[in-house]
């Protein structure tokens, strides 16, 4: 992708991302669009600093442009910050943390918040392709 906006369409959680990417990912996002199919995304929101937001969303239009192809996608969020804080809790408690230790360890964990969101959603993606997409929902 060479840039992008994500706008807030303020309609029960749904988003929109815009995305300029070059020709030779064409196909792909066609592909895509033909087949109605879920795509699963990071996007940074506001300012280059934040963590990035998980969504979830299906291509809405593709477009050719002078120098590349616009991709249109509606999304919604896939996870927030505090899904990620709750995942990482249950894998502490899943590994047998109590207490002080428990504390610890969350905030040692919580500093990698980027690899936790990554493995949460991988875990989102493996139970969307088994339940269905939240976006059929």
């Amino acid at each position: 992708m060479r840039e992008g906006l994500v706008i807030n369409r303020e309609e029960e959680g749904w988003w929109l991302v815009e995305a300029v990417v070059d020709e030779t990912a064409k196909t792909l996002f066609e592909d895509l669009l033909n087949n109605e199919t879920d795509v699963m995304m990071e996007v940074i929101i506001s300012h280059e600093n934040n963590d990035p937001a998980t969504m979830v969303g299906r291509v809405r239009s593709t477009r050719p442009l002078e120098n590349g192809f616009a991709i249109l996608i509606d999304s919604k969020m896939a996870m927030k910050k505090e899904d990620v804080f709750n995942y990482i809790l249950d894998s502490l408690i899943a590994d047998g943390y109590t207490g002080d230790q428990l504390i610890e360890e969350f905030r040692n964990r919580k500093a990698d918040n980027a690899s936790w969101s990554q493995q949460m959603a991988r875990s989102l993606y493996e139970q969307y392709r088994e339940k269905g997409s939240p976006l059929s929902r």
